[in-house]
């Protein structure tokens, strides 16, 4: 299986990003990311055959998206549904999200993420504890910010 799972800050950088470039330093959600990451994020995701995300991902960055103004969120939420229209799509039940050890931890996103992470060939974030918790469980992942170092650093 060649796949990857994206969190939702990933997401919401993806769509912000090919929506348009220019405002990735300017929407409230990505003002973190410069278009470079955009950049290095879609490339590494080229790689892969398989894109997923989570149910619980997608509504939360489809609210995240709509913090701009009316335009631009129109713009983005159709965006957000062009891009996903052929990911690969997982929902974890609210029986399995609340008997999850950790949810109290990671709330309802994360530990749909964490229980998804295992359907997957890597998962990629840019959350330092929800790496590690997904790291902790042997699964494959990234933690984006390593990537964002190497190129940041080198200015």
């Amino acid at each position: 299986m060649n796949s990857v799972l994206v969190d939702t800050s990933l997401l919401v950088l993806l769509v912000v990003g090919a929506t348009d470039r220019n405002i990735i330093r300017k929407h409230k959600r990505t003002k973190s990311f410069i278009p470079r990451d955009y950049d290095e994020l879609t490339s590494r995701l080229a790689t892969f055959r398989e894109f997923w995300v989570t149910s619980h991902s997608l509504a939360e960055t489809s609210n995240l998206l709509k913090q701009t103004d009316r335009v631009k969120a129109r713009a983005l939420l159709h965006c957000l549904a062009t891009y996903c229209g052929n990911a690969h799509e997982s929902h974890v039940n609210k029986e399995l999200i609340f008997g999850f050890p950790n949810y109290l931890r990671f709330g309802v996103t994360d530990s749909g993420f964490i229980q998804t992470s295992e359907q997957v060939s890597l998962s990629i974030t840019a959350d330092l504890e929800l790496y590690l918790a997904i790291s902790e469980r042997g699964m494959n992942v990234i933690n984006f910010n390593h990537f964002r170092e190497s190129y940041l650093t080198a200015r």
